[in-house]
């Protein structure tokens, strides 16, 4: 089984994004208004496990951002 689009852009393993409860449908969208590109983001569940914080570095509620062309492939 492959790696999810968002997986593999957060280097996380879809089994981490589930312990984050956090999936692709989670995700807010962002239209740059110049050119109209998408970019997707999330802040950072409460639910997300220490080991996934201390890999990442992230705080709880820390914005992450996604370039649209990222979530592409999925």
């Amino acid at each position: 089984m492959s790696q999810s689009a968002l997986a593999t852009y957060l280097e996380l393993s879809d089994e981490e994004l589930q312990e984050m409860g956090l999936s692709q449908d989670d995700l807010f969208t962002t239209e740059d208004a110049s050119g109209g590109d998408r970019t997707f983001y999330f802040n950072v569940p409460d639910t997300t496990p220490q080991h996934v914080l201390g890999k990442k570095g992230w705080s709880l509620g820390e914005r992450i951002e996604i370039p649209g062309s990222a979530l592409q492939a999925d």
